[in-house]
């Protein structure tokens, strides 16, 4: 009996330890099973959106200089490539012609006034004399007509010296504004034509325009942003603007929204912008290329995913995230904002969860998978 026993205990112990045998080798391949996959944290974070352009440098007022009269340049005044300032001589044409023509008007204006002097005595003689029924009224009438001619001879006389005058000052040629002025475009000796002959350029300096094209869909982030802004009741601002200079410096003054163009160019589908920005050191000169940089619009408290991480399926937007049990699921969401780099999530996911973001297209929901966490990259639409 007691050896019976002891054959019983010994086939409990072989089978308790056969089963636990099974039972572990069971778990070991569900956990061989587990696809490791790398995840990523999502954490809120301030996100901007800026854009960079490339953008040229405008002066906002250019002034060819010509002369309103035709001489011979006796005089240049400035040195080229220098500042000038509003009212500066610049060029001085041959006044003599001009100082001749002008002795001739004051000449000619004193004799009409001489003229008209006698014309006037006579028509005084010639009324006393017409209404005592001297002389004729036909006489009396050609001496009111010649008071007439004389007194239009006379303004005519001063027109004639008021040009005189005027053309003689035009020999002198002045700056209209302040600005920089570049290369005189002739030498003295040469003949000017009136009007014709540009002399030499000035542009203004300080401020300057900076004009550039933004694309249609980032015109409508910065405007859908300054939309919700205004019906929130927060004043309008003016977006900061930054400029990269050729040498890959950024520019030490930053500048102000202008104005947008009134339309889209359809071949392009870009919007232009004109920018204002201070020029104090006279570094940013007409025509001189530089790139824009623009904060469009900044998410703050941002749910921020990696664009390649957006499964897309006929518009429907969604992500694969790991649950506590280690199965993916997948869920809808909505994005506010999306570039080929990163995608700004509306709803849909919460600050904490686990996100995949590689693969996407190769796991399927419910899979079970071993989250490996990596950092999540610094994100941005520019650093």
């Amino acid at each position: 009996m007691n050896l019976r026993l002891s054959a019983l205990a010994l086939l409990l112990m072989a089978t308790t330890g056969l089963f636990g045998c099974f039972g572990d080798e069971g778990k070991d391949q569900k956990q061989a099973q587990a696809v490791p996959v790398k995840v990523l944290e999502i954490k809120e974070q301030s996100y901007p959106v800026m854009g960079e352009y490339v953008a040229q440098i405008e002066a906002m007022k250019t002034v060819d200089i010509r002369a309103r009269v035709q001489g011979h340049l006796k005089e240049r005044l400035f040195e080229e490539g220098q500042i000038v300032d509003e009212g500066q001589l610049l060029f001085v044409i041959d006044p003599r012609p001009y100082e001749e023509t002008l002795k001739k008007a004051e000449a000619e204006l004193a004799s009409s006034r001489a003229s008209l002097s006698k014309a006037v005595k006579d028509y005084d003689r010639f009324k006393a004399l017409f209404d005592q029924g001297a002389v004729s009224r036909e006489e009396y009438d050609s001496k009111i007509t010649d008071r007439r001619v004389l007194e239009a001879n006379v303004n005519n006389a001063k027109a004639q010296l008021e040009q005189a005058k005027l053309d003689l000052g035009f020999t002198q040629i002045t700056a209209p504004m302040k600005g920089i002025i570049g290369r005189t475009k002739v030498n003295p000796g040469t003949l000017i034509t009136a009007e014709s002959t540009v002399l030499a350029t000035i542009s203004a300096t300080d401020p300057v325009y900076v004009n550039f094209s933004i694309p249609e869909k980032e015109y409508l982030v910065a405007i859908r942003a300054i939309e919700a802004a205004r019906k929130q009741g927060v004043p309008e601002k003016h977006t900061t603007l930054q400029i990269i200079l050729a040498d890959g410096g950024f520019y030490e003054h930053n500048g102000t929204f202008n104005m947008a163009d009134r339309a889209v160019d359809p071949s392009t589908g870009t919007l232009g912008i004109r920018a204002e920005f201070p020029n104090p050191e006279k570094i940013l000169r007409d025509g001189q290329y530089a790139k824009v940089v623009a904060i469009l619009k900044n998410f703050e408290n941002a749910l921020v995913v990696p664009s390649r991480a957006v499964l897309d399926v006929q518009g429907r937007k969604s992500l694969l995230t790991v649950a506590a049990n280690g199965t993916v699921v997948e869920k809808p969401v909505t994005i506010e904002y999306q570039n080929d780099r990163d995608s700004v999530i509306g709803n849909g996911i919460q600050s904490g969860e686990l996100i995949i973001a590689d693969g996407v297209n190769r796991i399927r929901p419910g899979t079970l998978v071993t989250p490996q966490t990596q950092d999540t990259p610094q994100t941005g639409t520019a650093q």
